[in-house]
Formats: C-alpha cells, sequence, structure tokens
C-alpha cells in the first residue's frame, strides 16, 4: 500500500450528521471512498412561546452548546422571531471546535471551550471561568444526557432545541455497503448515532468485517457498555482527525 494512498480501496462510512465535506474530501485524498450516510438527522424543535423564551434569554450568564445542531437550531429561532445576534448580551461555552466556529460564524465570540471535546471534561473545567452563581441556558438535542446539568453547580435552565430522527434509506444503503464484500470503516460520531446502528445493524449483522471508528471517548464508552471495540479513535474529537487516525492505523 502507498505511503500516501493508506486508505486505498477502503470506503469509510461516515453515519453521523453531515455537516462537513471536508472529512469525505480528506478520505478521498488518501485514497479512500467517502461514503455520506447519516443514519441521524437533526430537526428543530418550534413551540409556541420560542420568542418569549429567546427575549428573556438575557437574563442568564451564560449560553452553553455542545452541537452544531443545537446551533443551527438556535439560529433558526433567531430568524424566524427577527431578532439580532446582537440583542443577546451573554458569554458563550462551546464544546467542540465545530460548534464553536458555527457560532463565530453567527457572530457569537466563545468566552471558553473546554481542552477535550465532551461534556464531562466541560463539566471539570468550566468552573475555571465561571463563578457558581452565574446561571447558564443549555441548549439540546432530545437524546441529550444530563451530563452538564447534573456535573455543574450553577444554576442550569435546559431548552431542548431539536429532536433526532432515524434515516431509514441510509440504514439500507450501509447494510449493503456492510454486506458486499469491500473493505469498510464505520466513523460513529455519537452516542445517538451508535444507537441508531446499533438497533438497526449492529446487533444482528455483528460487528465483525469492519473496522469501528469513534469519534471520543464518550462514544467509545458507549460502544464498550454494548460490548464493542473500538479500533480507532482520534486524540482531538473531529471527522478530519478520525481520518488521519483511521489513515495512520490501516497504514
Amino acid at each position: 500500500m502507498s505511503k500516501s494512498s493508506p486508505l486505498q480501496n477502503e470506503h469509510v462510512i461516515f453515519t453521523g450528521v453531515n455537516r462537513s465535506e471536508e472529512a469525505a474530501a480528506l478520505t478521498a485524498s488518501l485514497g479512500g471512498v467517502p461514503i455520506l450516510a447519516p443514519f441521524i438527522a437533526t430537526k428543530e424543535i418550534i413551540e409556541t412561546d420560542d420568542k418569549d423564551k429567546l427575549l428573556n434569554s438575557n437574563a442568564f450568564k451564560w449560553f452553553i452548546f455542545t452541537s452544531q445542531a443545537s446551533v443551527a437550531a438556535f439560529h433558526q429561532k433567531i430568524l424566524r422571531n427577527n431578532l439580532e445576534i446582537e440583542y443577546f448580551q451573554v458569554k458563550i461555552a462551546a464544546v467542540g471546535s465545530r460548534t464553536a466556529s458555527a457560532l463565530e460564524q453567527l457572530g457569537f465570540s466563545i468566552d471558553f471551550m473546554p481542552s477535550i471535546f465532551s461534556a464531562d471534561v466541560f463539566i471539570r473545567e468550566f468552573p475555571q471561568v465561571a463563578a457558581p452563581e452565574e446561571s447558564c441556558l443549555f441548549f439540546r438535542g432530545n437524546l441529550a444526557k444530563k451530563t452538564i446539568v447534573d456535573g455543574l453547580v450553577n444554576p442550569v435552565d435546559e431548552w431542548t432545541v431539536y429532536e433526532t430522527v432515524t434515516l431509514e434509506d441510509n440504514v439500507e444503503k450501509v447494510k449493503e455497503m456492510l454486506n458486499s464484500g469491500k473493505n469498510c470503516s464505520v466513523v460513529l460520531t455519537s452516542p445517538s448515532t451508535v444507537n441508531a446502528f446499533h438497533q438497526t445493524i449492529g446487533k444482528n449483522l455483528g460487528y465483525h468485517g469492519f473496522t469501528v471508528c469513534a469519534i471520543g471517548h464518550v462514544t467509545k464508552n458507549h460502544l464498550k457498555s454494548l460490548g464493542i471495540t473500538t479500533q480507532v479513535m482520534p486524540r482531538t474529537y473531529t471527522l478530519t482527525e478520525v481520518v488521519y487516525a483511521l489513515a495512520q492505523w490501516k497504514g
């Protein structure tokens, strides 16, 4: 195998929500075949009191975002209710460089981001920048765990701004690919993605015959709780780093 093409003939299946083509382009540049087949999609939850919640949100000291999906849903609420970014006079905490980038594109400055992109590290490091009495509004999905709410001493209100649904067409696409006999790697990006993959494919097909990649330790630990071994996990929790780590492992 060429050093310049460590993923030659490797079909890399991205099962998370597709928000960037960077990892797919990197896969192709390393000789692989990127397969974009998200198992889940996110959809904004619209409520009748959305505008009131937005208008009252300046009562909080911090906004907390842990995903690009929560940023996108928040943005939709701002647009639909004819508000400007400048209205929100709060500090911003973001988990992950992609989440931070999405917020910066809206015009926010990032006041805190944990050294490792996960909620459990967030709750350990957040007290370094926020006093215990500083209140927080956590923008979350319907499947989010209670790690941040239960782990912080700060008063935290939750706002469930999006929900997760399974994309059945992509499930069938991935089934066919894994049964084709081709070299495959499956990239899993969250416990929600793991659950969707496991319920629709994994527990029936098993986890032999393809490489299991986890974007970070939270996803890896969730796989472990289901008895599944992760072969590849990057040191920095982004999709491009997953591809680099996979290339190193395959090479």
